[in-house]
């Protein structure tokens, strides 16, 4: 059975402002605070947020997390927590995928730096394969991890003729790899990578791409914008990285705001909208 594709509507609440497209708000470390920190990112401008799943665990608890807030959800295998996964996670994921108003599979991909064991490079690309499968099968967009495997994963969209699309999670390639992931539909995910000051190539692919190749995220609680204090990166940064945007394009915060929703409208659309 298809999930059927979701129609045009009118514009989401969510993207009227800025929008954090890769952020694990359901991770224990804000626990104690979650409510104080959302209410200082609405105070801030953000409007909403995509939390990624990582587990069949953790994918379990994401529709009642995000129910009544304007947080929308992935349910995937994500490629660093092989450990927790089994062959048998794929059905819980399909039935999901099915059953859900997950907005996207993923977080899932290829992490292929210091992973050296065969077998766990096997499982990782098996895990790979079924989720793009079942992304195509049911018409949902990807949130791709990549580290140490661009080139292999943009041979497998091609081979596989994968043709929803999605966002390329934290992107830190080169120019010629951002391009083909471009033809093939996706956008990238730009973080706190972009205010490091050492950050020189990155920084030229996004003077060198269009606007609207890229999509603002934080990856909250991990990768900390090195301009911050805090160890700990939270959704409330979001702002910083989108200026940072706008100042290396030349642009207005404003317009950054409004590609941002246009892209995130159109790649992440939703079968029902979230009343908030």
């Amino acid at each position: 059975m298809n999930k059927p594709a979701a129609t045009d509507g009118p514009v989401s609440p969510v993207l009227s402002g800025w929008f954090d497209s890769h952020c694990h708000f359901d991770f224990p470390v804000f626990a104690q605070n979650r409510q104080a920190v959302w209410q200082h990112c609405e105070s801030l401008g953000l409007t909403g947020l995509i939390v990624p799943g990582i587990s069949c665990e953790q994918g379990k608890q994401l529709a009642s997390f995000c129910q009544g807030r304007p947080w929308w959800f992935a349910l995937g295998l994500h490629p660093f927590f092989i450990d927790q996964h089994t062959m048998d996670d794929l059905d819980w994921l399909e039935r999901a995928l099915v059953t859900s108003d997950c907005v996207a599979v993923g977080e899932f991909g290829l992490h292929r730096v210091r992973q050296m064991d065969p077998a766990i490079r096997l499982r990782q690309r098996r895990l790979f394969d079924a989720q793009l499968q079942l992304a195509q099968q049911y018409r949902l967009p990807v949130i791709l991890h990549g580290v140490g495997a661009h080139d292999e994963i943009i041979l497998a969209l091609r081979q596989t003729r994968f043709d929803q699309g999605g966002v390329i999670h934290a992107f830190s390639g080169s120019e010629q790899q951002a391009r083909q992931y471009l033809d093939l539909g996706f956008r990238l995910g730009l973080g706190g990578l972009l205010l490091r000051p050492n950050a020189h190539r990155l920084r030229r692919t996004v003077q060198q791409l269009p606007l609207d190749a890229w999509l603002l995220e934080t990856d909250a609680p991990d990768m900390a914008p090195a301009v911050v204090a805090s160890a700990t990166n939270s959704p409330v940064f979001l702002p910083l990285i989108g200026v940072a945007l706008a100042r290396l394009k030349r642009v207005t915060p404003a317009t950054v705001r409004a590609v941002q929703a246009a892209r995130i409208g159109q790649i992440f659309r939703r079968s029902t909208d979230l009343s908030i």
